[in-house]
């Protein structure tokens, strides 16, 4: 039986495989003589001491594979159980102080949604009182200070608009923007920014929201911005067709009544589509006059019943007024991916990929794919057997394949797009681009013929010997194309975990662009 789902089998994850040292329990018995008591995690009637061991032994793992897998110990749970009654608090908290603020932390994007915002942000509250209160025991707490993936929620005071790098300037040039109440369509940031690659709907509206470019008042704004976490909120009825088709109908009633759309004809609005599909209803033609911040420039546009292969919208994206976005990479996975980066003389692979494809032995995803029509993860394939290349279906081992590789090859998937691009980035990998029809953000910031490579997707039989020739006799330009991969990672990185937000970031350039969209704008009476 695997205790996870098919990227993290059980092999890798529960068996004795040369990696057991990192799944083991860094506080010995040996150890808790001379802590605090509340640091021994040893268990109460509310709490047992396997419990605990199964929820550090999963945020330990995660380190390694990433926090996508099953079987995590349901973190939600935990803290009811810990918070059922003031003695139970206070017992689990005498037993495992850390062990109650590292759970109380992970279940918040649930209290968020299941109870109410205002009781996730007082958890959190009591979470930071917590570590506040103990602070010189945090450094005694070896399950704390190594085991626990403090990524999977450092994010918390960006979204909460508490880091003060985000909220102190508003560049010079950029627009004052108007952010519209859209009621349930833009709630729940916790649970919300937990939608992989597509939360850069929420990231965004979160920063505008603290932003000091903010305008209150509608009569000071340039901009109006129109916040819809639709990822999110399609990923929460996409098994239920009655609550599909009553959100559908809810975007639509929203956006048709924006009381300031009239004002230009919704010249001076713009909304956010972080995935590869706009699904807004009619987008195209509610977007006519608008500005569009799209991940995807060739939304993809499927019949409800799948009975056939989805098709690409071709002239939905406009390039005269919409900007192309960079997809969202997940704080844990920039953490692994910049941890596994070696250093370029030591990296021993030619070229990486690994991801799902229309052979996948999971009969949903191949399915995926083949509605996409997609064939050129399959040719890749092809080559899997090729010296010094990694390549095949998703692996454990991501993060260090790709920070063991000088080139991370990127192609399309579902839709033009691929989140792979930015993955590659902060692998420290230059990435090679395998679509077509891709376009890249932010191409007027920054030059990607200088870190990137883009490889025409009817010649990928003929990529392994070019990308061997650039080793072997153009060893200074794959050197120089690596250095501008660091460079300028951070115009991608939601999280800026690297430079400061108000130099480089992707908020800095969606503002410059959005200002330079303004400028050309007719000029009204």
């Amino acid at each position: 039986e695997e205790c996870f789902d098919s990227f993290f089998t059980y092999s890798l994850c529960c068996t004795d495989s040369g990696e057991e040292a990192a799944f083991e329990d860094c506080m010995k018995p040996s150890d808790l003589a001379g802590l605090p008591r509340a640091l021994h995690c040893t268990g109460t009637k509310w709490i047992t001491k396997s419990d605990w061991e199964g929820y550090f032994h999963a945020h330990h793992m995660s380190h390694l594979v990433g926090t996508s897998f099953q079987g995590w110990p349901n973190a939600t749970q935990l803290w009811l159980k810990a918070n059922f009654s003031e003695r139970a608090f206070e017992e689990t908290t005498q037993d495992c102080l850390f062990g109650v603020v590292t759970v109380l932390l992970h279940s918040l994007h649930e209290l968020e949604k299941f109870t109410s915002p205002e009781v996730a942000l007082h958890g959190y509250d009591l979470a930071l009182r917590l570590q506040a209160q103990h602070e010189t025991w945090a450094n005694l707490d070896c399950r704390w200070k190594t085991m626990v993936n403090h990524a999977i929620f450092a994010h918390f005071p960006q979204l909460y608009g508490w880091e003060s790098r985000y909220t102190t300037t508003c560049p010079e040039g950029a627009p004052k923007i108007f952010i519209y109440d859209t009621g349930p369509l833009s709630q729940y940031p916790l649970m919300c920014s937990r939608a992989s690659f597509w939360a850069s709907e929420v990231f965004v509206d979160r920063f505008l929201r603290h932003s000091r470019c903010r305008a209150f008042a509608p009569e000071h704004a340039d901009l109006f911005y129109i916040p819809m976490y639709l990822s999110c909120r399609e990923l929460e009825v996409q098994t239920d067709p009655a609550a599909q088709q009553e959100l559908q109908n809810t975007m639509a009633r929203t956006f048709d009544s924006l009381p300031y759309w009239s004002r230009r004809m919704g010249l001076d609005h713009f909304m956010l589509f972080g995935a590869s599909s706009w699904q807004l209803p009619k987008a195209k033609e509610r977007m006519f006059n608008s500005v569009a911040l799209a991940v995807e420039t060739y939304p993809m546009e499927c019949r409800h019943d799948r009975t056939h292969p989805c098709w690409e919208c071709e002239d939905c994206f406009q390039p005269w007024k919409d900007l192309v976005i960079p997809p969202l990479t997940q704080l844990p996975q920039v953490r692994n991916l910049l941890a596994h980066s070696q250093p370029v003389k030591d990296r021993a692979l030619i070229m990486t990929w690994h991801g799902q494809h229309a052979n996948s032995n999971m009969e949903n995803v191949a399915r995926y794919y083949r509605y996409a029509n997609e064939t050129v993860r399959l040719a890749l394939l092809d080559m899997a057997g090729l010296p010094k290349v990694s390549l095949g279906s998703p692996t454990g081992q991501y993060a260090t394949l790709m920070g063991n590789t000088h080139f991370c090859l990127c192609p399309k998937g579902f839709s033009s797009y691929t989140s792979r691009v930015f993955e590659a980035l902060f692998a420290g990998c230059i990435p090679v681009i395998l679509s077509d029809k891709l376009r890249l953000p932010f191409d007027t910031i920054v030059d990607w013929s200088k870190f990137s490579i883009r490889w025409p997707t009817d010649r990928v039989s003929e990529l392994y010997d070019y990308l061997v020739d650039m080793l072997e006799n153009h060893r200074d330009q794959v050197l120089q194309m690596q250095m501008q991969v660091a460079a300028n990672r951070c115009w991608f990185d939601y999280f800026s975990f690297e430079k400061d937000p108000m130099e480089c970031s992707p908020y800095l350039a969606i503002l410059k662009l959005l200002g330079q969209r303004l400028d050309r704008m007719p000029k009204m009476p």
